[in-house]
């Protein structure tokens, strides 16, 4: 039962994400361009003040405050709104009221010269005042400060308004080219989905991959082949294990028949002692499949055990001592006094057991097996004085069900696969040499596994 895996839209988190910010983005250039706005109106309005302070002082100071009084309405109508003060100063030196706007008061709303800021009537108001020094003439001009933020706030709201309406237009061109640039994924989604699982093959996108995309597909094309692989592997096994066990079942079959049929009890009992041994055969080979079912699903180093691998030969060389007496043949066993090892154990005792077992099958009646340990070299041999196996021969049998050309015995050609694989697994080497020399010459089997440095004691 598969977990539940939490799905979301890629493509519409990437176009929340941009479109969220581009909103904080515009909103702080909004807020931006407010301050500028406002800073750039002030120093703007500045010197439209003094240019109206200076025009309105010009024209009094001729003695016309009249002319003054329409200039300065004159300029209230075209441009933001400016108060205005005239002042005369008489003989006693008190300052008399010339003219003024209708906002201005009857009063004198700045002292000094130059610019100033305060209150008027509740509202924040910015003056400026330049006296004719040699005529006696002042001249007062202010402008409200709420109209220069208006103005700036008037700026900062257009510029709002063109992102309100600027964002869902580039959401749904955004959501188009992120659609757009997807199409890969959604290609590659496709590909992966359309693979055949009986006959695998690397994956097919049509078109160019984007750099992003690339490390994905080849991933999966070398996932793809790897289990490709496994799975033309498995169905090899099966195959060769099918004709692996039909051999002895028809056999089995035959003489059974045989049996059923015979005429006389000498006939009868072969034909039951061949049963028997093609059951024990069959047994020998079922055992051989199910050990590799066991080895082949784990990759790894297994579980690890500190042991005694002298101690774990002389076991192996115990339970096998009776199959090579019942051929008159000698198993000895060379080894230290200790010898530590670090391991899977179980692995291990499958590798020897298989390695000894293998030797006497294969070893003629009255043949030789030696079980050499070397704590030094961090190895072990199994050496017979078998028919051997031709060195062109040698790589070729860790595959299964492969046997030598020069090999008479009964086997199913699982043994030395198995111990392969351990070794594969275990991280240790395996190497083929020269045996124990025969009579005629010739040299059987032996078989080296040199295990890695780490996993020695």
């Amino acid at each position: 039962m598969s977990a539940t895996r939490a799905v979301y839209s890629l493509r519409r988190r990437l176009v929340a994400l941009l479109i969220g910010v581009l909103a904080l983005f515009w909103g702080l250039t909004a807020m931006l361009a407010f301050r500028t706005a406002h800073a750039e109106a002030d120093s703007l309005f500045d010197a439209q003040m003094v240019q109206v302070a200076e025009t309105l002082l010009a024209i009094v100071a001729t003695g016309n405050p009249l002319v003054a009084g329409e200039m300065a309405e004159h300029q209230h109508a075209y441009q933001l709104p400016v108060a205005f003060q005239a002042w005369k100063r008489d003989e006693a030196g008190a300052w008399q009221l010339l003219v003024r706007s209708s906002e201005m008061p009857f009063e004198p709303v700045a002292s000094t010269p130059g610019f100033d800021e305060h209150d008027l009537e509740g509202e924040l108001w910015r003056f400026f005042t330049i006296d004719h020094d040699h005529s006696g003439y002042r001249v007062i001009v202010g402008q409200n400060h709420g109209a220069r933020y208006r103005l700036a706030g008037t700026f900062a709201l257009h510029l709002l308004l063109s992102i309100c309406i600027g964002l869902p237009l580039m959401a749904l061109g955004m959501w188009a080219v992120v659609g757009r640039a997807l199409r890969p994924v959604s290609a590659t989604a496709e590909a992966v989905g359309g693979l055949d699982p009986r006959r695998l093959a690397p994956v097919q996108v049509p078109g160019p991959l984007p750099a992003e995309i690339a490390p994905l597909v080849t991933s999966i094309d070398a996932l793809v082949g790897r289990v490709s692989e496994v799975l033309d592997n498995e169905r090899r096994f099966t195959a060769d294990a099918a004709h692996e066990l039909r051999t002895p079942l028809a056999a089995l079959k035959i003489q059974a028949q045989v049996a059923a049929r015979a005429g006389d009890e000498a006939t009868r009992k072969h034909a039951l002692e061949q049963v028997a041994t093609g059951v024990d055969r069959m047994s020998h080979l079922v055992e051989q499949l199910l050990t590799l079912a066991r080895l082949d699903p784990d990759a790894g180093q297994g579980a690890m055990d500190r042991f005694d691998l002298a101690e774990l030969a002389e076991g192996v060389c115990s339970v096998l001592t009776p199959q090579a007496l019942r051929r008159g043949q000698t198993l000895a066993l060379e080894a230290p006094a200790s010898f530590a090892l670090s391991g899977n154990r179980w692995w291990l005792e499958v590798l020897l057991r298989n390695l000894v077992d293998n030797a006497l099958r294969y070893s003629p009646e009255g043949g030789r097996v030696v079980v050499s340990l070397d704590a030094t070299a961090r190895s072990l041999q199994v050496a017979d004085d078998g028919p051997g196996i031709p060195p062109a021969e040698r790589a070729q049998m860790l595959t299964r069900f492969a046997r030598g050309s020069a090999v008479e015995a009964e086997g199913c050609g699982l043994g030395l696969s198995i111990v392969g694989r351990i070794a594969e697994i275990t991280g240790a080497t395996l190497a083929f040499e020269d045996g124990l020399r025969r009579a005629d010459g010739g040299a059987g089997l032996a078989v080296v596994v040199r295990f890695a440095p780490d996993a020695a004691g």
